[in-house]
């Protein structure tokens, strides 16, 4: 398992960068917030250290898996990320857009059981807020306590999260991603205001029978 890669910055994505290593470039996803403050702070072409977190990810096809490489310039955000990684419906990039507050006030979130905070965060609605609760909660006091005040990822203007719980929530119940995200388009277009998953789910339900009954 690779945890930490030492080499010259020699590109920033939006959410990813490149490190050169003995003629190797290694790409390595990272939060948005970080790939933003290593452009401006003229990183490229400097020598860095990220902590690493290891992965493979399933391709569109079942037998398509690609090894990713997430990073962190700081070993206390890598930790907090991974422990939030292995919360049930909690994925890698999903965790990445999250990351929206300091560690330290998501933590904090955490320990007092404060589900409408974590529910605001990006792809984070109330049902997995409350699962982050459930499972981290007593494990994320450390982190608290953290003294860095910076979020690690921007915020998404166009973010709505209960489309990301919408998703989610098709997915457990076995509709395919491509499914879900054509019901999810129509009752999109089906209303003029959505404000929460439960709104969508019940348009999502009438589009489905009045299909079912057209047929």
């Amino acid at each position: 398992m690779i945890s930490r890669i030492r080499g010259s910055l020699s590109q920033v994505g939006d959410s990813s960068a490149l490190v050169e290593v003995g003629g190797l470039s290694y790409e390595v996803m990272i939060p948005s917030g970080l790939a933003e403050r290593l452009k401006d702070n003229g990183g490229i072409g400097r020598e860095i250290c990220f902590e690493t977190v290891y992965f493979i990810e399933a391709g569109d096809k079942k037998a398509n898996e690609y090894p990713r490489l997430v990073g962190f310039t700081d070993p206390l955000d890598r930790e907090f990320f991974s422990l939030l990684t292995h919360v049930s419906g909690m994925g890698v990039r999903k965790a990445l857009r999250s990351l929206i507050l300091p560690i330290r006030d998501i933590a904090s979130a955490i320990e007092m059981k404060d589900t409408a905070a974590l529910s605001r965060l990006p792809g984070v609605g109330k049902r997995l807020s409350e699962k982050i609760i459930a499972e981290l909660h007593g494990k994320t006091v450390k982190f608290a306590l953290s003294r860095t005040e910076q979020p690690l990822a921007r915020p998404e203007p166009s973010s709505t999260p209960f489309v990301d719980e919408a998703m989610e929530i098709l997915t457990q119940l076995q509709y395919s991603r491509a499914e879900a995200q054509t019901m999810i388009q129509s009752a999109m277009k089906a209303a003029h205001k959505i404000e929460k998953v439960e709104d969508l789910i019940t348009i999502m339900f009438r589009n489905e029978r009045g299909a079912k009954a057209g047929s």
